[in-house]
């Protein structure tokens, strides 16, 4: 299996992506929805129906992805990292 068969899995859903430091650009965590996976790269988007922003983010960036987690309610659970 390789890396990209492993993130499709997570198209559609609400995602918590971690990413690396590398050279001046900070590392950090990125709330979105993945978009599709392709070779070497995963398209993220981020914020509501009206004001969508979508990105696209190297997979040797990416340390950690995993699902947004939520209460027992269903609503997102506040994230403090």
């Amino acid at each position: 299996m390789t890396i990209e068969q492993a993130f499709e899995r997570f198209i559609g859903q609400e995602v918590l992506v971690y990413t690396s430091t590398s050279g001046t650009v900070s590392g950090g965590v990125i709330e979105c929805t993945v978009e599709e996976v392709g070779e070497g790269y995963v398209r993220i988007s981020q914020g509501d129906e009206d004001e969508r922003n979508e990105s696209i983010v190297n997979i040797r960036n990416i340390i950690r992805i995993r699902e947004y987690p939520r209460k027992k309610n269903g609503k997102k659970k506040v994230i403090f990292e």
